[in-house]
């Protein structure tokens, strides 16, 4: 049996007011063709199906239509909800979805549900276990209350009847980490705080753990516990990660084959870093969405305008040498009284237009109209 290892679909995200829509779109096209090309027999969805807990409606007939897709060619779909998704929203309809095979569990009851498929190598036990807060599911113990999320998924894992003479596979929404490794994150990830870690050993009784939750692909322990990733980048800071799905081919007990299958983007997310001049002339035109990491020493004027003629989703510009820039400190509350109002314009247009105002003769003076009309004295 093939199956396809998905997570952090975030469907629905918006990237400083840019909707990811069309992008998702063409990728769960992909994914489709991918299952038929592969004959893939079952898909794992490890959480994040939506990005926020009450999607747009536009999100919600984007997934339904996939979810047709997979049920009109067959294929058996596992999934859980992660702590993007709103678990019982995500749980609705599901026991009239099982009937064309779309096993869904949001809401987590203080059990480790399992559904059984089979194949000539015997029975595959797949449990789903949804993102759920520590004290929420730690009520559900009432004799022996766990200490934090490692050792309550431990209790868990330990009173359900597990086979261990047969194949079973995990679908887990979380962050998995111990005093050897933590998984590489962005900043797309929420930190879920210590209590809600996860000792990889209490996943001792599975042959493969499925897990959502982190954007990034990657292993936690090779071969048997893994992130599928986020199927598309969603922050600046995995501009230079390289997006995939996981096929995962199990044979009889013991025998498991995986691949990593990259899938091309449409439109990208990428970083640019060098001085404003260089990254003009070796600029190639580009619908991407950009952030460019100037290396300029000296604030260049109208940088961000001359990068868009050439970059027109230019969403982000910083300067990385500018120490002689304000502090941060200096422009939190306790520095504003201290300011007049015309200081204040100023402050804020350079740091909008990465250029100080006196560069543009017009606006300063447009700001030196606009604090006389108010009765500040500029």
């Amino acid at each position: 049996m093939k199956f396809l290892h998905i997570s952090d679909l975030h469907l629905g995200r918006k990237f400083y007011g840019l909707t990811f829509l069309p992008q998702q779109e063409k990728m769960l096209t992909q994914i489709v063709q991918l299952v038929q090309e592969e004959h893939i027999s079952g898909v794992l969805l490890a959480g994040d199906i939506y990005d926020k807990p009450i999607p747009p409606a536009d999100a919600v007939t984007l997934f339904d239509a996939f979810l047709t897709e997979l049920a009109q060619l067959q294929v058996q779909v596992f999934l859980i909800s992660g702590n993007h998704d709103s678990p019982e929203r995500l749980q609705f309809g599901s026991r009239l979805l099982e009937e064309n095979r779309i096993h869904i569990v949001g809401v987590f009851r203080g059990e480790l549900p399992c559904v059984t498929v089979s194949d000539a190598c015997g029975p595959l036990h797949i449990y789903l276990m949804p993102f759920v807060k520590f004290h929420e599911a730690a009520s559900f113990f009432k004799e022996q209350k766990p200490e934090d999320f490692s050792e309550l998924l431990g209790q868990l894992i330990q009173q359900t009847p597990i086979c261990l003479a047969e194949r079973n596979l995990l679908l887990y929404h979380g962050f998995v980490t111990d005093a050897t490794f933590a998984p590489e994150c962005s900043d797309s990830e929420w930190q879920l705080g210590g209590m809600q870690n996860v000792d990889p050993a209490v996943f001792a009784p599975f042959d493969y753990v499925a897990l959502g939750h982190i954007h990034k692909p990657q292993w936690v322990q090779k071969g048997k516990i893994r992130y599928s990733g986020s199927i598309l980048k969603y922050s600046f800071s995995e501009s230079r990660q390289k997006k995939s799905v996981t096929i995962l081919e199990f044979g009889e007990k013991g025998k498991l084959q995986v691949t990593e299958r990259e899938l091309p983007v449409q439109t990208d997310l990428r970083t640019l870093r060098g001085p404003l001049e260089e990254l003009l002339r070796c600029a190639e035109p580009s619908e991407d969405w950009i952030r460019v990491e100037l290396t300029d020493e000296k604030v260049v004027p109208y940088a961000i305008e001359r990068l868009r003629t050439v970059y027109p989703n230019v969403l982000e510009m910083v300067y990385l040498k500018q120490e002689e820039r304000t502090p941060a400190v200096r422009t939190e509350a306790a520095a504003v009284p201290t300011k007049t109002l015309l200081e204040l314009l100023e402050t804020f247009y350079q740091d909008v237009c990465q250029y100080p105002i006196a560069e543009d003769p017009e606006a300063e003076a447009l700001l030196k109209d606009i604090c006389e009309e108010v009765g500040m004295n500029p």
